[in-house]
C-alpha cells in the first residue's frame, strides 16, 4: 500500500514548527507502509506571491512541496476546486508503480479533504479524510459544509481525532459506520517527567512564585482571555505566574490579551513568550506546577497529552474530548467553556493539592504516535478493499 497525504499544515524549513502532530503520526507510519506527503502552498499573485520554501533537512519522510492557486479572502467555497488541481497535478507526476496501489490520506476534511475526494472518485482509489477539529464550524457553513458532509459521506473512510468530533459529523449527517476515533499521540521522548528545577533553570524562570503554564496560539478559540481573567481571580494571584506559549504575541487578538492583563492588574505577572520548539514546551511543562487551557473549541488536543505525559496536572474546559483523557481528580479538573470562574477555582484547588506524578504520566500511556500509525495503518487495509465498491 502506497499511502499519498496531503495537507497544507506540515513543516517545512520558513515554518518548521507547523502541523508537527501530523508529521509525527506520517513518519511512524512510513515505518509500517510506504508514505509520500504532499504540502500544498497557497499563492496568489502580489497579494500572496510565490515563496522560496523547502523540506526539512531531515528525509525521514518522503515530502514534496507544490505552488497552489487561490483567491485569498474570498470564495473560499473554490478552495476545493484548487486543491483538487494541486492534487491531481502532483498525482500526474508520480510513478505509474506507486499509484497503482495508492491511498489518498487528506488531512483536514476542507478543503483537502473535499479536494482529494474529487481527486480518488476520478481516479477510482481509495480515500481517506482526518478531521481535526475545524470542520465543526464549517459543517455550518452553506457551500462548504455541504461539500464537506458529501465529500465525508462518500470516503472510503474517516478519520476522527476525538469522539466530540465524531458525533458532531454524526449530527452533520456523516454515516456513523464511515468513521473511526483515533486520537492523536504524543511524542514520550521529548515529553516525560524531569527534575522541576532544573527545568526552570533551562528556561531561564528564576521565579520563586508558583508557575501555571499554557500552550496555544493566541487565538479565540483557545480562550485565554477566560484563562486570563481566571488568573485574576486566584486566591493566591500574587504568588502565581502565569507563562502562555504560542504563535500570536503581535497579532490584534494578542495585543487585546495584553491589554486584558493589564487592566486586570496583572499584566506583571502573565508572560507571552510566543511559539517554542517542542523540546522547549517539554521544559516548562516539567517547570511548572499546573498546566491550564480554557479551549472553545477542540478536537484531540495536543497540549493536553504533552502535559499529562510530563506529570504536570492538568485544568482544561469541557471542549472536545478533554475530559476523555483528563481523568479526575488524579489528572487534574475539568470545567465548563467559558467559565472563568469555575476555571479559577479548579486551578486553585490543583494547586494546592498533592498530585501523583506516576498516576498522571500512567493515565496516556497508550497514546504513544506508534500506536497512532499501527490503528491508522490497520483502518486503511481493512477499508481500502474493494475500491470500486467504497468510493461513492
Amino acid at each position: 500500500m502506497n499511502v499519498l497525504s496531503v495537507c497544507t499544515n506540515l513543516p517545512t524549513e520558513r515554518n518548521p514548527l507547523l502541523g508537527l502532530f501530523v508529521r509525527r503520526r506520517l513518519e511512524k507510519m512510513s515505518e509500517l507502509t510506504s508514505v509520500r506527503a504532499l504540502v500544498p502552498q497557497p499563492w496568489f499573485p502580489l497579494v500572496r506571491p510565490r515563496v522560496k520554501d523547502s523540506v526539512l533537512p531531515d528525509r525521514t519522510l518522503n515530502m514534496d512541496l507544490a505552488n497552489m492557486f487561490y483567491l485569498p479572502g474570498i470564495a473560499k467555497s473554490y478552495d476545493s476546486l484548487w486543491m483538487e488541481r494541486c492534487v491531481e497535478t502532483w498525482l500526474c507526476g508520480l510513478e505509474q508503480s506507486i499509484l497503482d496501489d495508492a491511498v489518498l490520506d487528506a488531512h483536514f476534511g476542507y478543503p483537502e479533504g473535499v479536494g482529494c475526494w474529487r481527486v480518488a472518485k476520478r481516479r477510482g482509489i481509495p480515500v481517506f479524510i482526518t478531521i481535526r477539529g475545524l470542520e465543526v464550524e464549517l459543517f455550518s457553513t452553506r457551500s462548504r459544509g455541504r461539500q464537506l458532509v458529501k465529500a465525508l459521506s462518500e470516503a472510503t473512510g474517516v478519520i476522527a481525532v476525538s469522539h466530540s468530533l465524531r458525533n458532531a459529523a454524526i449530527l452533520a449527517g456523516v454515516p456513523k459506520g464511515k468513521i473511526s476515533v483515533i486520537p492523536n499521540g504524543v511524542d514520550t521522548a521529548c515529553f516525560h517527567p524531569g527534575n522541576k528545577e532544573s527545568a526552570r533553570t533551562a528556561v531561564g524562570y528564576r521565579n520563586t512564585n508558583k508557575l501555571i503554564v499554557s500552550v496555544g496560539n493566541l487565538k479565540p478559540v483557545k480562550g485565554h482571555d477566560t484563562l486570563i481573567r481566571a488568573f485574576a481571580s486566584l486566591e493566591n494571584r500574587t504568588r502565581v505566574q502565569l507563562v502562555c506559549i504560542g504563535g500570536g504575541v503581535t497579532s490584534p487578538w494578542g495585543i487585546e490579551l495584553r491589554k486584558q492583563a493589564d487592566s486586570l492588574g496583572i499584566g506583571n505577572r502573565v508572560q507571552f513568550i510566543g511559539p517554542q520548539s517542542p523540546a522547549v514546551v517539554a521544559d516548562w511543562l516539567r517547570a511548572a506546577d499546573l498546566f491550564a487551557l480554557a479551549s472553545r473549541r477542540e478536537g484531540c488536543c495536543n497540549a493536553v497529552l504533552e502535559a499529562l505525559a510530563t506529570g504536570v496536572q492538568v485544568v482544561a474546559t469541557d471542549a472536545g474530548d478533554n475530559a476523555f483523557f483528563v481523568k479526575t481528580p488524579c489528572c487534574g479538573r475539568v470545567v465548563p467553556v467559558e467559565d472563568w470562574k469555575a476555571m479559577g477555582v479548579a486551578v486553585d484547588e490543583c494547586l494546592e493539592s498533592n498530585f501523583d506524578l506516576c498516576s498522571i504520566t500512567e493515565s496516556v500511556r497508550d497514546c504513544s504516535w506508534s500506536r497512532v500509525a499501527e490503528s491508522v495503518v490497520r483502518t486503511f487495509e481493512s477499508r481500502a478493499v474493494p475500491t470500486a465498491l467504497r468510493i461513492g
